[in-house]
């Protein structure tokens, strides 16, 4: 499709630039993911774990290199209720999976917290493969302390990148709802791979309404 076709709703601030709501857990600066929304092309929205979803917000970006105390932040499921769109980096990964209703992630036995690089294999098809350009195994880094597996997602989320002990690297919502979570830094764009930051790109895109 070409820019010229590509049709906008009315979430456009006063730049022109899409909003992202940031929302982080308790204790944890939502700033520090500013310039993944602005490397993105969107304009960031910082948000508390309590607080409300923007009404200009059109997507969320939920991080977190914390849990967010057991809860499912308000926000988060305003997002999902509402169908915008949304992606899970980190504990937000599990926070995605949570507020649809799958379990906590568990511990990985003798993992550790420093982000190591690990091979993770990207299933074909899905809407992660399909914005990275790319499927098949690929080294990532990210910490493995903690995993869902496949019997913990929630409801109508499926994995679509598997580490190599079976846990889930990334998940996703099937259709046309635009739900992704991650395990790796999303935000940290200069250690991934290429075309990963396509993922934050992707989110930008669609809070301005391109299909």
């Amino acid at each position: 499709m070409k820019a010229s076709e590509r049709s906008f709703d009315l979430q456009l601030n006063e730049t022109g630039a899409a909003t992202v709501a940031v929302l982080a857990p308790p204790g944890e600066d939502a700033s520090s993911y500013f310039h993944a929304v602005i490397h993105g092309s969107g304009t960031p929205v910082g948000l508390l774990a309590d607080g409300e979803l923007p009404d200009g917000a059109g997507a969320l970006l939920a991080i977190g290199t914390s849990p967010f105390d057991g809860k499912v932040p308000r926000a988060l499921s305003d997002a999902l209720e509402r169908k915008l769109p949304v992606l899970g980096v980190g504990w937000g990964m599990h926070a995605v999976n949570s507020a649809l209703g799958g379990a906590g992630p568990v511990e990985v036995p003798g993992a550790t917290s420093e982000p190591q690089r690990m091979p993770v294999f990207i299933s074909p098809g899905g809407k992660l493969s399909y914005t990275i350009a790319g499927s098949g195994w690929v080294t990532v880094p990210f910490s493995n302390t903690t995993g869902i597996r496949a019997a913990d997602l929630g409801h109508g989320l499926f994995g679509s990148c598997y580490r190599e002990d079976g846990f889930m690297a990334a998940i996703e919502l099937p259709g046309r709802n635009w739900v992704i979570g991650v395990q790796w830094n999303a935000h940290e764009v200069g250690t991934l791979p290429a075309g990963f930051d396509s993922v934050l790109l992707a989110l930008a895109e669609r809070a301005a309404g391109v299909q």
